[in-house]
Order: structure tokens, then C-alpha cells, then sequence
């Protein structure tokens, strides 16, 4: 599993000195990992999450800053300086291991992530196992989708490195999408979001061979080191996003990776732990078939 957070939340508890004892009128830092999949200019991805953070910062009543960033290594270094965050929204992955760092998922997103395989519509696959000499695409080793998808490949008695023509890892699944509509791949492993782009672009000309197991997406996480009053206030806040029209707002304007939910519901650890552990199996996976 993926540990790219675990010297950064090992700051500790005098970091957690930091963190705001008052109920109201509190000082947070709202750390968001948007993905990979997001837009690249930063001002673009920012206004994206802005409305999210004014709506927190509307109904918690305190002062919320955001930090965003699409890459691990840019947000240790902001966090190694003079960051702890009280709030942190993040993907399956990152979110599972934060928990052993102090963070405790309280509110996710209302969809769950998981990969679908996409032929065209007039390939005669009828299952994974028949994608066997195929051209395929799968999404990168270092988003959610792209484990899944290779655990059910090596589920199917598919080895990605010996078993198939070619495979193509890809970062960007709109690229997939086009590769798959030009010919130069026979299948793809992608998001339920490419999926429904590529079939709103082209309606019926491609279908779902079938789809990896889900686990839980986007989860809004809170740092154990508030005080049990807060965390009952900000978790109340947090699973009820989607219960006005501002906060259903503040969530259609998150586009990418991060984007989907129409509402957040309530989350748990253990259902965390759970995706993180299967996600786990399918990067060693990943790196067992096809090493960088």
C-alpha cells in the first residue's frame, strides 16, 4: 500500500497543539489531494474547490483555509513547514492511510469508485477472460481505478505482462477513451466519469464488459486531535453537505478525479481500511506484472 503521507502526519502530537480548541470563530487548515485526473492550472483547480471551502467556512462559522495539490510530494512540503491540517478531503487510497496517522473518515462522497472494462459495442468479448492477445488500457497504478482494475484482471487468470498483446498504463482516461475510438486499443479499464463521457461523445458504439468490485470514494476525513465537541459539530456539518442547494453547489463545481457526488454521507474507518487494503493487493499486483 501507498504510504506517501506517513512521514508528513508522523509530525506528532505537538502538531496537534496547533489545532483550534474553540468551537467557533477556529483557525483550520483544509487539505485537499484533488488527483491526478484534475485540471493542471492550479488557479482553475483552486476555484474549483473554492466554493466547497465557503460553504464549510459559512456554515462551521470559523475561518477554513484551503491547501490543494494534486501531488504528494508538493503538500509534504507545505505541511513540513508549518502545516497540520484539521480537515483533509482526499481519495480512497490516501484517505485509508491517514487513518493510521490520525485522520478518521467521517463523510464521503454518495459514489462509490470502481473500474468498468469497455470494448466496442461490436467486439464479441463476453468476458475478461476473453480479452486474452487484446491491446488493453489501464488506468495508472497511482489512482484507485487502476489497482481494481488490475486485480480483476489477475482474478480472471489474465497476467497483464504475459497474457495480453500490449498494455497501455495511462494517467489521463480521456486518453484512454480516444485511443479505444481510434482503434489502437481493444479495451479499456476506466472510471464510471470517462465511461459516461466517452458514451455521451459516442452513444452506443461501445458497452461494459463488466466492472471491478467498488469501494467507497472522496472521504472528508477529521484529525482525532480535536476536541470530541468539535468533532461531533464539524462531522454533522460534514455528512450534510449535500442538503442545501449552496452545498450541492459547492460539490457540482468539483469537476476530475474528484468529482460526482450530488450529496456526502456518513463514513467509517473500517470501510476505509477495507479499500485500502484491496487496493493494496492490486498496486503489488500492478508492480508484480508490469514494473516500472
Amino acid at each position: 500500500m501507498l504510504r506517501p503521507l506517513s512521514l508528513v502526519f508522523s509530525l506528532g502530537s505537538a502538531a496537534l497543539l496547533c489545532l483550534p480548541l474553540l468551537a467557533h470563530g477556529a483557525d483550520y487548515r483544509f487539505g485537499v489531494f484533488a488527483g491526478s485526473a484534475s485540471k493542471d492550472n492550479q488557479s482553475e483547480l483552486r476555484a474549483e474547490f473554492r466554493p466547497l471551502t465557503d460553504y464549510l467556512t459559512q456554515k462551521t462559522g470559523d475561518d477554513i483555509r484551503l491547501e490543494i495539490s494534486q501531488s504528494f510530494k508538493n503538500i509534504e512540503v507545505r505541511l513540513n513547514k508549518d502545516t497540520h491540517f484539521a480537515i483533509l478531503l482526499a481519495p480512497a487510497q490516501v484517505t485509508a492511510d491517514a487513518i493510521g496517522e490520525g485522520f478518521v473518515p467521517v463523510a464521503k462522497w454518495n459514489k462509490p469508485l470502481n473500474g468498468l472494462f469497455v470494448v466496442a459495442a461490436d467486439k464479441p468479448y463476453k468476458n475478461v477472460a476473453a480479452l486474452k492477445g487484446a491491446r488493453l488500457g489501464l488506468a495508472s497504478r497511482d489512482t484507485a481505478v487502476g489497482p481494481l482494475c488490475m486485480n480483476t484482471l489477475d482474478q480472471a487468470g489474465l497476467h497483464a505482462g504475459r497474457d495480453l498483446a500490449s498494455v497501455y498504463e495511462g494517467k489521463f482516461m480521456d486518453v484512454m477513451a480516444k485511443e479505444l475510438k481510434a482503434g489502437s486499443l481493444d479495451a479499456i479499464c476506466i472510471s464510471p466519469i470517462a465511461w459516461k463521457a466517452l458514451n455521451a461523445e459516442s452513444p452506443g458504439k461501445f458497452r461494459v464488459l463488466t466492472e471491478t468490485p467498488r469501494i467507497p470514494g472522496f472521504a472528508l476525513s477529521l484529525n482525532s486531535g480535536l476536541p470530541s465537541a468539535e468533532k461531533k459539530r464539524l462531522t454533522a456539518i460534514l455528512t450534510s453537505i449535500g442538503a442545501t442547494p449552496e452545498g450541492k453547489a459547492a460539490l457540482a463545481a468539483i469537476t476530475g478525479s474528484a468529482s460526482g457526488a450530488t450529496e456526502t454521507q456518513p463514513a467509517s474507518a473500517k470501510e476505509y481500511a477495507a479499500a485500502g487494503r484491496l487496493l493494496g493487493q492490486g498496486k503489488q499486483v500492478y508492480e508484480q506484472q508490469m514494473p516500472k
